[in-house]
C-alpha cells in the first residue's frame, strides 16, 4: 500500500457535481493516496430515506442533514484533519449565503479550500444512473428535464477549483486531482 499523502494544512477537499457525475469515484481514489476524513452526505440520507431524494419529507430535513455534516467537518478541521466531503452542491455553490458560510468557517478554522467539480456528457449520466440501479435515482430518471434544471450539469463555481470530466481515464483524472491538492493556496 502507498503511503497516504498529508496536506501542508487542514483542507476542505470539496468533491462536488451532480449525482451520476462520477464524485465518489473520483472521491475514493484520492482517499487512497491522501490522508482525509471521508464524509458522504449518502451516508446520512440513506439512514432516513433509502428510496429518494425528492419526497416533500426528505426535502424538509436535508438542511439539518447538510448542517450536521458542516459540524463534523469543523470538529475535524478544528482537530487538524483535513476532510473530503463528497457531496453535489450544485444548488449551494451558486448561494451566497452559503459561500459566505463557507469562507467563515475555513477562517474558523484556518484551512483552505480545495475544490474539485466532476462532470461527464447528459448521456454518461442517463447511463450511469440507470445502471447503478439506486431506488433515490428513479425520480432523476422519471423526470429527467425538471432534474437538469434543478441539478445543472455546469454551474459557476466562485471558489479557485479543477474540472475533472469522469469519462477520462481514472489515473489521469487522479494525478490531476493530486498535482491540485499538493499546491500551497
Amino acid at each position: 500500500m502507498k503511503q497516504k499523502q498529508l496536506l501542508s494544512r487542514p483542507t476542505l477537499i470539496l468533491v462536488m457535481g451532480v449525482a451520476g457525475s462520477g464524485k465518489t469515484n473520483v472521491a475514493r481514489s484520492i482517499l487512497e493516496r491522501v490522508n482525509a476524513v471521508y464524509l458522504d452526505n449518502n451516508f446520512i440520507a440513506d439512514a432516513f430515506f433509502p428510496h429518494t431524494r425528492s419526497d416533500a419529507e426528505y426535502l424538509k430535513i436535508r438542511r439539518n442533514l447538510y448542517d450536521a455534516l458542516y459540524r463534523i467537518t469543523e470538529e475535524n478541521l478544528k482537530l487538524g484533519n483535513s476532510v473530503l466531503l463528497d457531496v453535489p452542491h450544485v444548488a449551494q455553490v451558486q448561494d451566497r449565503k452559503w459561500q459566505d458560510f463557507l469562507k467563515d468557517l475555513l477562517a474558523r478554522c484556518a484551512a483552505r479550500l480545495a475544490v474539485i467539480r466532476c462532470f461527464c456528457s447528459e448521456e454518461e449520466l442517463r447511463r450511469r444512473l440507470k445502471q447503478r440501479g439506486a431506488p433515490r435515482d428513479q425520480w432523476k430518471l422519471d423526470h429527467w428535464e425538471e432534474f437538469l434544471t434543478r441539478q445543472p450539469l455546469q454551474v459557476e463555481i466562485p471558489f479557485e477549483h479543477i474540472e475533472l470530466n469522469t469519462e477520462a481515464e481514472p489515473g489521469y483524472n487522479l494525478n490531476r486531482a493530486l498535482a491540485y491538492l499538493s499546491r500551497e493556496g
